[in-house]
């Protein structure tokens, strides 16, 4: 016979604030430990029950689309960027696998090559602007440069006028809207309104401008894909969707990439041996001059060192979604209308599936142990019908910016033996007190 939701274990949270610590994996795989795959938890008087563990993955992988949607958790994020209509974040059903089977190639790494030339420009470009001999922390550098390589992808141009207000925006939104860590009243105050409409003028803009030209017959860049699947199908997307959804690789990369990217470097700057392996392959990248999707295949070790840094860290540690139909799960009665957070993370840091799951040890994904194979052990990228689209384009992004700036600049971390602490701005990332400094040049730009 199954629980009801009142006799489902709850973790023990603070006063009035919760459960606000969640998001770490650790506290995550303490209370699965704890409780089992099934447990209550709140944050600010939010209540909601979490699914962890395989059982949980599993559930995601064969039966998400019919037990859950993630429309509630994201409708209001969507009409921040003047939307008609819910876009992929927030879709579900057939709706959502038109919709992301037409976009699939638009959000692709594919799409970066062509402009690798330009794009390498503007990075190292953007990297030798840096001070030398200062301790600067390395999160908010790393979330200007990933702005830069998604404005590529997003609207093949730099975003030099509106970067700031994409990067505060962007922040602000999701703490309003996703995280609920920041009150509603906020996107009425000035800042907000006006990076609000800065952005959105941008998106117009550089819509104005394509629509100047022919879609690609096949192919293309990222908006050719969002043009053509308009007008193919003007039922599900409107014009004014199609301008916001130019900006959802800002909405699903910005801070996810970022984060992720600042823990990949907190761990080469942290061990000698890592750094030596990263800048002989990236040493090697360039001499080969330009980087194409040949020769960064080969930098085998770097991707391992990327790989066992987002198994520690990842980018998505739980998936927020609604009940859309009572349910049981591992004994419990799961009631429609519930919300729920599926801690697929939980895997990464258990031992059956990553022995000494709190080492770093990027031997982990080398013949023979390849561990990520296991079957909803490792999902960085979430799981699901839902699983990040532009999972090529950030495993693509954490080669090119660690390649850039450890075969140009000679990087150390301040102090060396910095202890790594974790914040959420609004996601998981380090603190500011994690920080590098710029030694020196080690090869100048082409």
């Amino acid at each position: 016979m199954a629980h009801t939701s009142q006799s489902i274990p709850k973790a023990k949270g603070l006063p009035v604030l919760g459960n606000v610590q969640f998001d770490s994996p650790t506290w995550l795989v303490d209370r699965y430990h704890e409780f089992g795959p099934v447990f209550r938890m709140s944050i600010l008087q939010h209540r909601m029950i979490v699914l962890a563990g395989s059982e949980a993955n599993l559930l995601m992988r064969e039966e998400g689309d019919t037990l859950f949607t993630s429309r509630d958790t994201w409708k209001n994020v969507l009409e921040a960027f003047g939307a008609n209509n819910p876009f992929m974040l927030a879709w579900d059903g057939p709706d959502h696998a038109t919709l992301r089977a037409g976009l699939k190639a638009g959000y692709a790494g594919s799409t970066l090559y062509p402009q690798m030339p330009k794009l390498m420009d503007s990075l190292v470009r953007l990297m030798m602007r840096w001070p030398r001999h200062q301790a600067m922390s390395v999160t908010p550098l790393v979330k200007r440069l990933v702005s830069l390589l998604l404005a590529y992808m997003a609207i093949n141009q730099e975003p030099n006028e509106v970067m700031d207000d994409l990067i505060y925006l962007f922040r602000t939104v999701i703490k309003i809207h996703l995280t609920q860590t920041r009150p509603g009243f906020m996107k009425y105050m000035p800042q907000y309104l006006k990076s609000r409409r800065n952005v959105i003028a941008m998106g117009q803009r550089v819509w104005n401008e394509h629509l100047m030209h022919d879609i690609a017959e096949e192919g293309g860049n990222f908006i050719d894909h969002v043009r053509r699947f308009q007008s193919e199908h003007p039922d599900l997307m409107t014009e004014n969707d199609a301008i916001a959804t130019i900006q959802t690789p800002f909405l699903a990369g910005m801070d996810t990439a970022a984060g992720s990217l600042s823990f990949l470097l907190f761990h080469i700057l942290q061990d000698s041996t890592l750094r030596e392996m990263v800048i002989a392959e990236a040493d090697q990248l360039f001499a080969d001059g330009t980087p194409t999707r040949a020769s960064l295949r080969r930098m085998r070790q770097t991707r391992w060192i990327a790989m066992e840094s987002l198994r520690m860290h990842p980018i998505a540690t739980t998936l927020p979604r609604t009940a859309t139909r009572d349910f049981e799960f591992q004994g419990y009665h799961i009631p429609k209308g519930t919300r729920c957070l599926i801690a697929i993370s939980v895997t990464h840091h258990l031992p059956e599936f990553f022995p000494n799951p709190m080492r770093f040890d990027i031997k982990r994904y080398a013949p023979p142990r390849m561990e990520h194979t296991q079957t909803h052990a490792y999902v960085p990228y979430g799981i699901g019908s839902h699983a990040c689209l532009g999972a090529s384009t950030a495993d693509l992004l954490f080669l090119i910016v660690t390649a850039a700036l450890f075969h140009h600049l000679e990087v150390e971390m301040s102090p060396p033996d910095h202890v790594l602490r974790v914040i959420r701005n609004p996601l998981t990332c380090p603190d500011d007190s994690f920080r590098m400094v710029i030694i020196g040049k080690r090869r100048a730009p082409r």
